[in-house]
C-alpha cells in the first residue's frame, strides 16, 4: 500500500469561542484518503508549527472537532493509517489563533487576575493542560515556573502583568 502517496489535505472549518473561559473548538475537515485499505485518521496539534503532541485517532471520518483549546496560536496535520498500521506523511499544516480574555494574565478568561488564574498556570507548568503564546509572560518561548512566579506578583501585586 502506498499511504504515503496520499497525504490528506487540511482545512480549519470553523472557530467557535465558548464563553466564560475562552476555551474554543476548532474543526477541521480534509479530502479523503483514497486507499483501499484505509482505516482511519490521525489528528496531530500543537502550539509551536510542526510540534505536535500525542494524535487523535479518529477512524475513518474526514471531519473532526478538537474542543476546549484555550487562547493561544494552535497548529493542525492530519495523517491518513492503514490496515496494517501504516501511517502516511503529515497533510499541510494549518493553524488558528484562539483569542485572549486581552489581559495576559487573566489565564482563565474569568476577566478577573486571581488565585485561580495561578491554579490555571500551574496546570499548564505540569503539562495537565496547554497553553498558548499569550500564557508565556516572560516571552522565552516556553511556559514554565518563571512565568507562574510572575503570575503570582501580579496577583499579590507586587507587579503589574506584562
Amino acid at each position: 500500500m502506498a499511504i504515503s502517496k496520499a497525504t490528506p489535505a487540511i482545512i480549519i472549518i470553523l472557530l467557535a469561542l465558548i464563553p466564560p473561559v475562552m476555551a474554543a473548538d476548532v474543526t477541521l475537515a480534509w479530502d479523503p484518503n483514497t486507499e483501499t485499505d484505509l482505516a482511519g485518521y490521525k489528528i496531530y496539534y500543537g502550539t509551536a508549527s510542526r510540534v505536535y503532541g500525542a494524535p487523535i485517532v479518529i477512524g475513518n471520518q474526514t471531519t473532526y472537532t478538537v474542543t476546549g483549546l484555550p487562547p493561544g496560536v494552535f497548529y493542525f496535520a492530519v495523517t491518513a493509517y492503514n490496515t496494517a498500521g501504516l501511517e502516511s506523511g503529515y497533510s499541510n499544516e494549518v493553524s488558528t489563533t484562539i483569542p485572549g480574555s486581552g489581559n495576559r494574565c487573566d489565564i482563565n478568561g474569568d476577566t478577573s487576575v486571581n488565585v485561580l488564574d495561578l491554579q490555571a498556570m500551574i496546570s499548564m507548568v505540569l503539562g495537565i493542560t496547554s497553553g498558548g503564546t499569550d500564557q508565556d509572560l516572560n516571552n522565552d518561548g516556553r511556559i514554565d515556573v518563571l512565568d507562574l512566579q510572575i503570575l503570582a506578583n501580579v496577583v499579590l501585586g507586587v507587579r503589574s502583568c506584562p
